[in-house]
């Protein structure tokens, strides 16, 4: 008799989507089953390979940068209403999980790097892809490719800075987690720009740390 034996890297993918995005509502299934192709575990530190399909965030190696949760990034991508050719802007390109699945979105990619490490990586994972990375303060965003039909801020921060919210085209949105000052609990919203103000879409607990390297700007207060 045969026998097949699963693949538990494959498993544990098959599981992340099962129990990790389809019960938070993450039901696009073009997502899910591009979350489900996608080798996660070659896009964090070679230490935290056993965390690659966890449902919390994950440490890069750097101060304040943190890879989003599943969970989080799929609600994401599923409210920013993405569609192809969509110029998409990432703030902080970590080890690139993120910039791949928005490629395989077809989407138009453009990645704002600080760190040399992490800029590193993200070149390494992306070679094969049409994507445009930068190096660069996140802060500042990467205004000379702009404007964009989404932004996605891949750090903990207080509020969006003013340079940032610029460079959404009218009708865009922006997903990002912010950190209350209070009690550092964070909180992942998805805004839309109308005009001169940010209307809200979606809210939802997510936990991401605060990164200072966005803090010393000016902001878009919500």
């Amino acid at each position: 008799m045969r026998v097949y034996r699963l693949d538990p890297v494959q498993s544990a993918r098959n599981n992340m989507v099962r129990s990790q995005l389809k019960p938070n509502g993450v039901v696009n299934r073009t997502i899910l089953n591009i979350f489900n192709e996608i080798s996660r575990e070659n896009f964090v530190p070679v230490s935290l390979y056993a965390m690659a399909y966890g449902d919390a965030t994950i440490f890069c190696g750097v101060p304040g940068r943190y890879i989003f949760a599943p969970q989080t990034l799929g609600l994401f991508l599923q409210n920013l209403n993405l569609v192809p050719n969509d110029k998409v802007l990432l703030i902080g390109g970590n080890y690139g999980y993120t910039a791949t699945v928005l490629t395989e979105l077809e989407c138009q990619v453009f990645v704002i790097e600080s760190q040399p490490t992490l800029l590193s990586k993200c070149r390494e994972k992306l070679k094969k892809y049409n994507t445009v990375i930068e190096s660069g303060p996140l802060k500042l965003g990467l205004a000379e490719h702009g404007p964009y039909q989404a932004i996605i801020i891949e750090v903990g921060l207080k509020e969006v800075p003013n340079e940032i919210v610029n460079q959404l085209a009218d009708g865009g949105r922006v997903a990002l987690c912010i950190v209350n000052d209070v009690d550092q609990l964070s909180r992942a919203h998805v805004f839309e720009k109308k005009m001169e103000s940010l209307d809200q879409v979606i809210s939802f607990e997510a936990n991401m740390p605060l990164c200072l390297e966005l803090d010393e700007s000016i902001k878009f207060r919500f």
